[in-house]
């Protein structure tokens, strides 16, 4: 655990109350042991990556990236944190090695388009603040639960569909599908999704943690 770990909730309470110094401390006690986890357990994806990504770059992107997007719930504790921040770097990677043109398209942030999240059938939140703040909440929280799909296909699928926004067409010649095959293929993603949300929403993020940890390492 990275040392002045039992700060992190309050430093993401400051942060999220945009204290932009909270921000830095909190890299400042997490990206240490995130690098050191990044060379010692995910070597092989590193060495795989290529010449002109440096895998520190991907590291400290992710962990910035985490943090403008984590929503309002609060992880336990500085370990629980650091195990997200694992998880993500590890998709990360593997998200370059797949595919390095899945970076942002002309370096815009990963956020979801309001549609995937829009899964309970409710009316327009337009001229509702509380509903369109309710919506950035849910869009935050499915990105987290994106994280949590253990198929890389079907995380690519959504990123490409939901945040990079690409038509039928172009989404099923990544996949060499058709157009029909890979909407298809979206709409069965989306019911693991919104129950990974749900189960993010009940506190179920060491389980979540726990099931990702045993897929990594079969």
């Amino acid at each position: 655990m990275p040392e002045n770990a039992d700060q992190t909730v309050e430093l993401l309470q400051r942060w999220h109350a945009n204290d932009s110094t909270a921000l830095a401390k909190l890299l400042e006690n997490h990206l240490p042991l995130l690098r050191d986890y990044v060379r010692s357990r995910l070597h092989p994806l590193t060495q795989r990556l290529s010449r002109e990504l440096d895998a520190s770059d991907v590291v400290q992107t992710t962990a910035v990236q985490l943090l403008q997007y984590t929503p309002k719930f609060r992880p336990r504790d500085g370990a629980q944190f650091q195990a997200l921040l694992r998880t993500f770097v590890e998709n990360a990677l593997r998200n370059e090695l797949r595919a390095p043109r899945h970076r942002r398209r002309d370096g815009a942030t990963s956020q979801f388009s309001a549609h995937v999240v829009d899964m309970r059938g409710s009316s327009d939140s337009s001229g509702r603040p509380d509903r369109a703040a309710e919506k950035a909440e849910d869009r935050a929280l499915a990105w987290l639960a994106l994280q949590f799909l253990e198929d890389d296909d079907d995380r690519e699928l959504v990123e490409l569909v939901a945040v990079d926004e690409c038509g039928w067409a172009e989404v099923g010649a990544r996949f060499n599908l058709a157009p029909d095959a890979a909407r298809m293929r979206y709409k069965r993603v989306l019911p693991r999704l919104a129950n990974y949300m749900r189960r993010l929403r009940e506190g179920g993020v060491d389980e979540l943690l726990a099931a990702r940890h045993r897929m990594s390492s079969s």
